[in-house]
C-alpha cells in the first residue's frame, strides 16, 4: 500500500481513538452518574431531572437551528483555505448567530413556560424552574458553537478534552447539588452543568488564534446565509426524529400496552448506544475532512471509500458479537424481564449493518450543501420506518418495529445511493464491494444462528462465525496498517 493511503488510515484511526476514547468515558459517567443520582434523588428525582433536561434539549433543537452542525461545513472550508480573513469572518458569523439563536431560544422558553409547564407537568408550579432553566439553552448553544469550531478546524483532541472534562465536571457539580439539596438542587445543577461545559469549550476553542474582524448584521445575514439554510434543513431532520420516536411509542402503547413501549425504548437505546459511540467518532473527523475536499470529488470519493473500509472493518465484528449476545446484553442492562425483546434487538441490529454501509455516503449530501435533499431523504427513512410498523403489526407485533427498521434501510441505502452518485460520481472501490458483500453473507448467517439455532450448537457456530469475521478483519487491517506501523506506534508509546 501507498504510504499516502497509509497516512490517510492513520488519520482516521487516530481520529476515531482519540473521539471514541472520549465517548466510552462519557457513557461510563453517565451510567456511575445514573446510579448515583438514583440514590440520592431517588425515581421521582430522576424523572423530574429528565423532564426538565428533556425541555431543555426541546427548545435547544428548535432554536439553534442545526448551526452546531451545519458551521463545521462552512469553517472546515474556510481553514482549508488558508485565508485568514475568511476564517475570521466565517467564526465571527458563527458566534453571532449562536449569540441571536441562544438568546431567542432563551426568551421563548421564558414566555411559554406557562403552557410548558401545563402541557409536561400537568400544573404551573414548574414556571419559576423552567424560566431559570432557559439559561441552559442559551448556554448550550453557545458551547456547541464552540465544540463546532474545534471540530472544523479538526481539534479532535481538544474536543474530545472538552467533551470529557465538561462532563466529569457536570458530574462533579451534578453531586455537590443533590447531595446537598436533594430534589431542590436539580435547577441548580443543570445550571451548573451548562456552566462547566460552556467554560471548558470556550477554553480549549479559545487556543485556536482567529483574528478579529467588524461584521455588521446585514453582512452576518449574507454570509451566515447558506449556513441558516443547511442548519434548518438538519434541524427539521432531528425534528422528524423525535415526531417518529413519539409517534412510535404513542401507536405501540395503543396497539399493546406500556410494557411494551419499555421493551421498545431499552432495545433503541442499546442499538443505538454502542453503534453511535463508533460512528460519531468516527464523523467527528470524517465530515470536516469531506468539506475541505469539496470541489475535488475525485479526492472526495477517495476518501470516502477509505473511511467506509475502516468502518467496515472495525464495526462489523462488533455488531456480530452483539448480535450473538443480545439475549447476555438485555440482562446485563436490564433483567431477564427484557429478553421477550431479543428477536426485535436481532432485526434492529440487522438494519444497524446496513446504515454501516451506507453511513459515509450520506455524508455528501451536507458537504455539497444539498440541505433540501437530505431532510427528505431523512424523512423518508423515518416515515417507512413508520409505516412499516404498523402494515406488519399484526402479523410479528412488537417484533415488528425491529422488522420496519431493516425495511426502512434496506429501502434508504438506494435512495442515498442515486442522490449521491450525480453529485461526484460516486462509486465504491472493488475491494470495498468484494468486502461489503463478504460480510453481509456473514452477518446474515449470524443472524440466522441467533435467532434459530439455541444450546450448545448455537454457541460453536457464534464462535465459528464470529473467529472468521474478526480474522477477515484483522488480516486486512494489518494491510491498512502494516508491521511497520504497529512497530512505530508501540515504540512511541515507551517513550
Amino acid at each position: 500500500m501507498e504510504q499516502e493511503e497509509t497516512a490517510s488510515y492513520s488519520q482516521i484511526a487516530k481520529s476515531t481513538g482519540i473521539f471514541g476514547g472520549s465517548q466510552v468515558i462519557n457513557i461510563l459517567i453517565g451510567i456511575i452518574r445514573t446510579k448515583v443520582l438514583a440514590v440520592l434523588l431517588g425515581t421521582a428525582g430522576i424523572g423530574l431531572a429528565g423532564l426538565y433536561q428533556s425541555v431543555i434539549d426541546f427548545v435547544k433543537s428548535i432554536a439553534g437551528l442545526g448551526l452546531s452542525f451545519s458551521s463545521v461545513k462552512d469553517i472546515s472550508e474556510a481553514a482549508n483555505s488558508n485565508d485568514q480573513e475568511r476564517i475570521a469572518q466565517t467564526v465571527t458569523v458563527l458566534h453571532k448567530l449562536v449569540w441571536w439563536t441562544g438568546l431567542t431560544g432563551m426568551i421563548l422558553m421564558i414566555a411559554f413556560s406557562y403552557p410548558i409547564s401545563l402541557y409536561v407537568f400537568g400544573d404551573d408550579q414548574h414556571v419559576w424552574p423552567i424560566c431559570l432553566l432557559s439559561f441552559c439553552v442559551l448556554t448550550g448553544l453557545l458551547s456547541s458553537g464552540q465544540i463546532a469550531l474545534l471540530q472544523g478546524t479538526r481539534q479532535i483532541l481538544k474536543m474530545a478534552k472538552a467533551s470529557v472534562y465538561g462532563t466529569i465536571g457536570g458530574f462533579i457539580v451534578a453531586v455537590i447539588f443533590y447531595a446537598w439539596l436533594g430534589i431542590k438542587g436539580i435547577v441548580p445543577a443543570l445550571i451548573g452543568i451548562s456552566l462547566i461545559s460552556l467554560f471548558f469549550s470556550w477554553y480549549f476553542s479559545r487556543q485556536e488564534r482567529v483574528q478579529k474582524v467588524q461584521i455588521s448584521f446585514r453582512q452576518t445575514i449574507c454570509q451566515g446565509g447558506a449556513m441558516l439554510k443547511l442548519g434548518f434543513f438538519s434541524m427539521l431532520s432531528g425534528l422528524a426524529s423525535t415526531l417518529t420516536l413519539l409517534l412510535m411509542k404513542s401507536f405501540i402503547v395503543k396497539a399493546g400496552n406500556l410494557d411494551m413501549v419499555g421493551l421498545y425504548q431499552a432495545v433503541w437505546s442499546i442499538s443505538f448506544m454502542y453503534l453511535s459511540t463508533i460512528l460519531s467518532a468516527m464523523a467527528a473527523d470524517y465530515y470536516p475532512h469531506l468539506c475541505e475536499l469539496n470541489g475535488n470529488n475525485k479526492a472526495m470519493v477517495k476518501f470516502s471509500n477509505e473511511q467506509t473500509r475502516f468502518v467496515l472493518l472495525i464495526t462489523t465484528p462488533i455488531i456480530i458479537a452483539v448480535l450473538l449476545l443480545v439475549p447476555f446484553i438485555l440482562q446485563l442492562l436490564y433483567s431477564s424481564k427484557f429478553l421477550v425483546a431479543a428477536n426485535l434487538m436481532r432485526w434492529q441490529i440487522l438494519g444497524t449493518f446496513l446504515k454501516v454501509l451506507i453511513w459515509p455516503i450520506g455524508f455528501f449530501l451536507l458537504a455539497k450543501g444539498k440541505g433540501l435533499q437530505f431532510f427528505l431523504v431523512e424523512t423518508s427513512w423515518y416515515l417507512i420506518y413508520y409505516l412499516a410498523t404498523r402494515l406488519c403489526w399484526t402479523v410479528a407485533g412488537l417484533e415488528s418495529t425491529g422488522i420496519a427498521f431493516l425495511i426502512a434501510y434496506v429501502v434508504y441505502y438506494p435512495l442515498v445511493f442515486f442522490l449521491v452518485r450525480p453529485l461526484c460520481d460516486f462509486r465504491f472501490t472493488r475491494d470495498n464491494r468484494l468486502l461489503m458483500f463478504g460480510f453481509t453473507i456473514c452477518i446474515i448467517i449470524a443472524f440466522l444462528i441467533a435467532y434459530y439455532l439455541h444450546g450448545w450448537q448455537g454457541w460453536i457456530c457464534s464462535i465459528l462465525i464470529f473467529m472468521i469475521v474478526s480474522a477477515i478483519a484483522v488480516r486486512e487491517l494489518l494491510k491498512l496498517f502494516p508491521v511497520n506501523w504497529w512497530k512505530e506506534k508501540l515504540m512511541h508509546l515507551k517513550r
